[in-house]
């Protein structure tokens, strides 16, 4: 074998491995898509594994194979959902610094973004939080950890605008904030059924007046 062929079939082995993992990646994003899809539309155990794999046009085995179980799939989507709208509202709140109406308007800032650019993602936690209360086994306890991030975040922040006397004071800290997170949790239901009717900036500033003129004091 001369040079140029050696060469050539050096170069073919570097593109096989890349070209698995792409095939991979591909599988899985596929497999995540569609289970995201369809968690939302017809609930986690109505839907199977078969639904999921033919629906992104692969064979039951190819779940089994990426992630074990259908647990696994939802789990996996649990995690992207924390790190593309959880994780980035509470790195939003922190760098708004210490005031309380900064750290609030992060949080609706960037509840809005997501929830215009990753409405499903969210959407999924709030409906497998339903589908799963009282069930007691690991989802639910990883969907409660997962949501407890943005509650608990907030509720400090009511908590240190009640003592600072910007938020209103005669609702408990703890009562106010789920009641935000309750507005914002219906935002993400509203927006992903009416989102072609309503116009992102509107939504979103309403959802902040709503917010705001609830929450400061008078």
């Amino acid at each position: 074998m001369d040079s140029h062929t050696e060469n050539i079939a050096e170069n073919v082995d570097r593109e096989r491995p890349a070209t698995k993992r792409e095939q991979r990646a591909a599988s899985i994003e596929a497999l995540l898509g569609e289970a995201l899809a369809l968690f939302i539309t017809q609930g986690y155990h109505a839907t199977t594994v078969e639904e999921i794999a033919q629906a992104a046009g692969l064979t039951k085995g190819a779940v089994y194979f990426y992630f074990k179980s259908k647990a696994n799939v939802l789990k996996a989507l649990l995690d992207r959902t924390e790190e593309l709208t959880i994780a980035p509202t509470i790195a939003a709140m922190a760098s708004a610094g210490e005031d309380p109406e900064d750290r609030l308007s992060a949080f609706v800032r960037s509840q809005s973004v997501i929830g215009a650019e990753k409405t499903e993602y969210m959407l999924l936690a709030i409906l497998m939080s339903a589908e799963f209360n009282g069930s007691g086994d690991e989802i639910e306890q990883r969907l409660n950890e997962l949501m407890a991030r943005m509650e608990d975040a907030l509720r400090e922040t009511v908590m240190t605008g009640q003592q600072k006397g910007v938020f209103r004071a005669e609702i408990g800290a703890d009562e106010l904030a789920s009641v935000i997170m309750a507005t914002n949790k219906g935002c993400y239901v509203e927006w992903y059924m009416r989102g072609s009717d309503l116009k992102g900036q509107d939504f979103a500033r309403a959802f902040r007046e709503f917010v705001f003129d609830g929450t400061v004091a008078r």
